[in-house]
C-alpha cells in the first residue's frame, strides 16, 4: 500500500516534534513545515490529511483548511479553546482540537478522517511502474492512475505554464486523451512538477479505452 501522507503545519516546536513523532511511529509519513506558503504548495500535492495550527505567523491555519476542503482533503485544526474558532473550523468540515494537544487524540482523529475520506473516493488510485508520457509535447512520466484520471510528472522548466487542458499521450500503449489539469505542485521525488489531471472528454469510446488500460496496467499498489 502507498504510505499515508499527513501534512503537518505547526510553528510551535512542541506540537511540531511530538505530533511528527507520533504520526511516524504509527506508520504515517508526516510532511512537516512551519511555513504557510510552503504549506499551500504542499497541500496541492494532495496529502491524505492536513493537520494545522491556527496561528501561522501573519496567516491563519483556517485558510489552509478552506483550501483542503475544496480538494476533499480531511483536516484537523489546532488552536486555543474558543467556541467561535471551533465553529468556524467545523464549518469548513475540519475537526478542531484545543490546546494543549494530546498527540494520541490527534492520531485517533487522523485515522478516522483518512478512513472516511478513502471510503468516499470515487475509485481507487493505482500506483504503476513509471511509464513514458507526453503532456502535449512536453516529456513526462505517468505515476499513478484511476478510472477518472492520472498523476504525471514533468521537468519543472518544461511544465511551467501548463494549460488548463492538454493532451496526454502514452506512446507505449498507443493511447491519447484530453485531460483537464486539476492541480500542480513540486514533486516530492525530484526537481520536477507533479500534475493531477482528470479525463476531459464525453467520448464513451475513449473513456472505455482508458478504463480498460487502467485495469491492464501492472500496479505497484492500490490506494483505496
Amino acid at each position: 500500500m502507498t504510505p499515508t501522507r499527513v501534512l503537518l503545519v505547526a510553528p510551535s516546536a512542541r506540537v511540531f516534534s511530538e505530533l511528527a513523532a507520533t504520526l511516524r511511529a504509527a506508520g504515517y509519513v508526516p510532511i512537516v513545515t512551519r511555513d504557510f506558503a510552503a504549506a499551500k504548495a504542499l497541500l496541492d500535492t494532495r496529502p491524505d490529511c492536513l493537520i494545522t495550527e491556527v496561528k501561522l505567523g501573519a496567516y491563519n491555519g483556517l485558510h489552509l483548511a478552506i483550501r483542503a476542503a475544496g480538494q476533499h482533503t480531511p483536516a484537523i485544526v489546532i488552536g486555543d479553546t474558543d467556541p467561535i474558532l471551533q465553529a468556524e473550523a467545523e464549518r469548513q468540515n475540519a475537526a478542531f482540537v484545543a490546546t494543549p494537544v494530546d498527540p494520541e487524540r490527534v492520531l485517533t482523529l487522523t485515522r478516522k478522517l483518512v478512513t472516511a475520506s478513502r471510503q468516499t473516493r470515487r475509485s481507487p488510485r493505482k500506483q504503476v511502474r513509471v511509464f513514458d508520457a507526453f503532456l502535449d509535447e512536453v516529456r513526462a512520466r505517468l505515476l499513478d492512475v484511476s478510472y477518472e484520471g492520472m498523476r504525471i510528472e514533468a521537468a519543472e522548466s518544461q511544465a511551467t505554464g501548463l494549460p488548463p487542458h492538454f493532451t496526454v499521450r502514452l506512446p507505449g500503449f498507443n493511447f491519447s486523451c484530453l485531460v483537464q489539469r486539476v492541480w500542480t505542485a513540486p514533486s516530492n521525488q525530484s526537481s520536477g512538477v507533479s500534475c493531477g489531471g482528470e479525463l476531459s472528454t464525453s467520448d464513451a469510446d475513449t473513456l472505455l479505452a482508458w478504463r480498460t488500460l487502467v485495469d491492464s496496467l501492472p500496479g505497484l499498489a492500490l490506494v483505496s
